[in-house]
Parts: structure tokens; C-alpha cells; sequence
């Protein structure tokens, strides 16, 4: 049976429009093994109580450096630290200490438990960001697929007294992000996420917008599909109505897998923009 463009299955499960994708997730594997046998780095520090509450540090040469997180993505229901090493090649060489973090997945967990625990860690290594090598002052966050979304749900303007402190972390790359959950309600994978109606609003970057104290870069791929382009479009599109300094790209040719290929030595396209936000040397 052929696809449609119009396809709900298609347009929201990457899987589905990127038949190749196992072929992405090998190579991000591999690259992985490799970084971890030629960097020093610390493994499994524990960010809370639960299972995946852990994060790996890659430090850089020099104490005191900026301070950059990677969140995975998996659709919240899979992936591991483990398979996104890699990205330390891009950022360390800059002088960078990466954090790599895990976060808890669906169906141990919910959406919302996820969000809530996600915005714990990131205060947590806000914290303790001189314990791992790095600047508090010069905090930064990246996040690809599910993992964008829940950055942009840890920096929501309206949590309250879970609420981040403003300029806790300076900049934010979200990469192929899921900002506004609906549509999830539809597709085959909530069967794990078990994302409930009543739930899509609470979990909704759309709807809790990031707050203004924090630079944003969104980027999405151009082969990415029409209705995955338009989540990152029109979720800058809010951020900059709302006063938020905001910077929006498409990456040229990208599908939803192959973007990250972008962000595995400093000089690529991807790195290059998260070396900005963090305000790394050249």
C-alpha cells in the first residue's frame, strides 16, 4: 500500500516516512563506541532517584568551561545516552564540556512524570554544574525529536513554583521538535507512550511557551514531513510573538534522522549552531 502525504501515521511517526531509519540509528551507535574509548569521560552520574535519572560528562581540557546538555530523542518511549556519544566530538574539541542525559521512558513513566522529572534534572546540573567541569553562568541545552520537546517544556514561562530560574540556562537548540502533542493522540506509538487525552494540554510546548530569558534556536530538516516542518515553524513563530529571541533554520535535505548526522564534528552545519549558542571559541 503506498503512502499518502496526508497520511496522520505518516506526517507524525517519523518511522514511517523514513523507511532507512535503523540505518541512522547504527551509524549514531557506532560513532558512539568509538568516542567512549577515545574520551576521558564520567558515566551514569545520578541526576535523581529513578532508573534513568543519569547523565554522561565529557569534560573539556580547561575547568570552568561552558556547559552544554544533549537530550535524546525516541519519541519518549525509547533510545539511550548511549547511542548520541557522538556529539561530544562535535563539542569538546571547542572547548565545550558535554553532558549527555538519560531521562526517564513511557510506559514506566508518563509524559507528564517524564516533563516534570526532565525540568529536576536540568536544575540539578545547573547546580552541580562546577562538579562537572563547567560554568554555571554558561549553561546551554540541546535536544533532538523528543527530547526537544522536553527542553521546551523544562523552560516553560508558566510552571510556577517548578518554574526555572530565569537565565538558568542561557540558550536552547531545538531540533526537530514536537511542540503541540494533539496529534500524537493518533498515531500507533501512543499504544507505549499512553499519552491521554486530558494530558495533551499539560505537555503542549504550544500551549506553555518557553520563557523569554532564554535565546532559542529552532531547526528542522527541509525533508522532514509538511506537518513536522510545521511544529518547529510554528512554534518559533509563537516564541518570537512572545519576545523571545528566536532564530528558526531548515537544514537542507534532512529527513528526521539523518539531521543529527549534522552534529558530529564541530565544522557541521547543526554544531555550528550549538557552538553558537554556547558561546564557544572557534
Amino acid at each position: 500500500m503506498s503512502v499518502v502525504p496526508d497520511d496522520h501515521e505518516w506526517q507524525y511517526n517519523p518511522r514511517h516516512s523514513v523507511p532507512d531509519f535503523a540505518r541512522h540509528a547504527e551509524r549514531a551507535a557506532a560513532l558512539s563506541r568509538t568516542v567512549r574509548e577515545r574520551h576521558a569521560a564520567r558515566y551514569d552520574v545520578a541526576y535523581g532517584d529513578s532508573p534513568l535519572s543519569t547523565l554522561d560528562v565529557f569534560p573539556a581540557a580547561a575547568p570552568g568551561a561552558p556547559l552544554h546538555v544533549f537530550l535524546h530523542g525516541g519519541y519518549w518511549r525509547g533510545r539511550d545516552k548511549a547511542d548520541y556519544s557522538y556529539v561530544a566530538d562535535a563539542l569538546v574539541p571547542r572547548g565545550v564540556t558535554t553532558v549527555v542525559m538519560n531521562y526517564d521512558l513511557c510506559p514506566a513513566a508518563t509524559l507528564p512524570e517524564i516533563a516534570r522529572r526532565t525540568r529536576e534534572g536540568l536544575r540539578w546540573i545547573h547546580r552541580n554544574a562546577a562538579s562537572l567541569g563547567g560554568d554555571p553562568d554558561r549553561l546551554t541545552v540541546s535536544g533532538h525529536s523528543a527530547g526537544a520537546h522536553l527542553i521546551a517544556m523544562a523552560l516553560a514561562d508558566d510552571a510556577g513554583a517548578d518554574r526555572l530560574e530565569d537565565g538558568a540556562i542561557k540558550a536552547a537548540v531545538l531540533i526537530s521538535g514536537i511542540y503541540e502533542l494533539a496529534p500524537v493522540l493518533g498515531i500507533t506509538v501512543n499504544e507505549t507512550i499512553g499519552l491521554r487525552p486530558e494530558m495533551v494540554d499539560g505537555v503542549s510546548p504550544m500551549r506553555h511557551p518557553p520563557s523569554t530569558a532564554t535565546a532559542l534556536t529552532v531547526v528542522v530538516g527541509s525533508a522532514e514531513t509538511p506537518a513536522w516542518i510545521a511544529q518547529s515553524r510554528d512554534f518559533a513563530t509563537l516564541c518570537r510573538g512572545r519576545g523571545s529571541r528566536c532564530s528558526y533554520h531548515t537544514l537542507a535535505g534532512e529527513d528526521h534522522f539523518s539531521i543529527m548526522a549534522r552534529m558530529e564534528t564541530p565544522d557541521d552545519a547543526l554544531s555550528r549552531l550549538v557552538l553558537d549558542a554556547a558561546g564557544a571559541k572557534e
